[in-house]
């Protein structure tokens, strides 16, 4: 783009190289690339070689594979209307995905078919049809689906049938399942569980035949999920299991933590994906509910901007599991997930700090930084997840490659090192004719405001105005990126 030729004969070579050192180093910064190697101390900057292997898919980044969910009594608020203009500006953001219904409080929620609506920030045990006419419409408004849990612990089989029956009339094809009860392995061993699960999804499915039905909503150990998966073989076309790191408040909620691999999540993901392989099961299995910390999270480090890198790593991996149609983050608001507490669910207003969506008394004031996370993510596409080797970088340097079914290739990099920047060279294994970067960017791994995905927040209302994204160099196969520190870009090449 530029050399010596374009500078007057008669500068000396000295000033030559100066001017154009200055403006290469310009030109960088013009296109969002931070200045690795012009010579400033810091960041430190560190080379990385990113090879994508277009021969060998390790699994499927598939439609409405992030998903969210919510406890039960979040119904009764008046939370999930189509009226709820940011909430539903959220959800098309993320785009079609697929909303969980359940949690705790599924089975702590009693059908009563004409309860209404409570004032908003209040929560109540009663769902009636007016909960689940708001929820058909809201899913309508987004275009998600739903996974909607009845109970299964305090309930009857005659109740869980009369309310599925209803939801399915209402929320039609976008029901994707009925799930009964929740962490259904924490009632006692498979042999003692299984005849009441059996007795429930018998009404169900006599209610309303053909029904799909998901389960068992199992949490931390999956064993529970091998023999359940062979029981249900036939019924049930969804899998589902839970997912935290560890406990909030406890010496392993630590945003390093947190940042770092867990061999336990890629063992609980294969085992429940044997289940799911092995039995045939149609949709496979999903991380039905998961989040950081369990325990609604832990203050300064499931709210703030680590938690948005921690995320695009979690579900990145996860896709690569085979048969994971995808995760559902879970959250809430206040007086919701109450079942042990002395005084009903008042009594509790602890709040969701690892929630995607912020709020309070039942409305949206805003996207947490983990949403940012969630987002970025499902602007990679859908497709097939090539296996990706990064050779330097730092240790908290990640890769990872889609391959969309238009021909184009999207590549997610993760740098969670505080001081290092990464100069990447970015093998696509095909010559693209072009390519640009999405960056997500934080103040600091532990902030809990100022978070930009392509140079750009998300307002309260659900707003989000990306600048163009950054356009960068390509060399036949190979495309250069600065990926700073904290931060993550997403690589489209066409």
């Amino acid at each position: 783009m530029f050399d010596g030729a374009l500078l007057p004969p008669r500068l000396p070579r000295m000033f030559t190289a100066i001017a154009l050192a200055v403006l290469s180093t310009l030109l960088v910064v013009a296109s969002g690339q931070a200045a690795c190697g012009a010579g400033r101390p810091e960041p430190h900057c560190v080379t990385a070689t990113v090879r994508v292997n277009r021969g060998t898919v390790l699994g499927q980044l598939g439609p409405r594979f992030v998903g969210l969910s919510f406890e039960k009594t979040h119904l009764t608020d008046g939370f999930f209307t189509a009226q709820h203009a940011p909430l539903v500006a959220l959800f098309k953001l993320l785009g079609p995905g697929s909303l969980r219904i359940g949690a705790n409080d599924v089975d702590y929620s009693v059908w009563s078919p004409t309860a209404t609506f409570v004032a908003p920030g209040t929560t109540s045990r009663n769902v009636g049809t007016a909960e689940v006419d708001a929820l058909a419409q809201f899913v309508d408004a987004t275009g998600w689906n739903v996974i909607y849990g009845v109970d299964l612990k305090n309930g009857t089989p005659g109740a869980a049938a009369a309310e599925a029956a209803y939801a399915a009339s209402k929320i039609g094809p976008s029901l994707a399942a009925v799930e009964i009860g929740n962490e259904i392995n924490f009632f006692g061993s498979f042999a003692t569980v299984d005849p009441t699960w059996e007795s429930f999804a018998t009404q169900v499915l006599k209610a309303t035949p053909g029904l799909p039905l998901a389960g068992p909503a199992s949490g931390a150990d999956p064993a529970f999920d091998v023999p359940f998966a062979a029981a249900s073989a036939g019924r049930v076309v969804l899998l589902t299991h839970h997912y935290y790191r560890a406990g909030a408040g406890s010496s392993a909620a630590t945003m390093a933590n947190l940042l770092a691999p867990d061999p336990g999540m890629l063992s609980q993901g294969r085992t429940v994906s044997t289940a799911a392989t092995d039995n045939k099961i149609r949709d496979g299995w999903r991380w039905g509910e998961m989040n950081s910390f369990w325990g609604h999270g832990q203050a300064g480090v499931s709210d703030a901007y680590g938690a948005a890198l921690w995320s695009i790593d979690f579900m990145m991996t996860s896709a690569q599991i085979p048969a994971c149609s995808g995760v559902n983050f879970h959250g809430g608001g206040q007086n919701e997930d109450g079942n042990t507490c002395p005084s009903g669910p008042a009594s509790c207003s602890k709040p969701f700090r690892y929630s995607p969506i912020t709020e309070v008394n039942s409305r949206v004031t805003g996207a947490a930084p983990l949403f940012y996370g969630l987002l970025m993510v499902t602007r990679a596409g859908t497709g097939s997840v090539l296996q990706t080797r990064v050779t330097g970088g730092t240790p908290n340097f990640t890769g990872y490659t889609v391959a969309p079914a238009d021909g184009s290739t999207s590549v997610l990099l993760v740098n969670k090192d505080a001081t290092s920047a990464v100069n990447a060279s970015v093998d696509l294994g095909v010559a693209p004719h072009a390519a640009n970067a999405l960056f997500l960017r934080g103040p600091s791994l532990g902030a809990q405001s100022g978070v930009t995905l392509g140079d750009a927040g998300i307002s309260a209302a659900g707003a989000w105005t990306p600048r163009a994204p950054h356009a960068l160099p390509v060399q036949g196969s190979v495309v250069s990126v600065v990926v700073p520190p904290i931060s993550a870009v997403l690589i489209r090449a066409q």
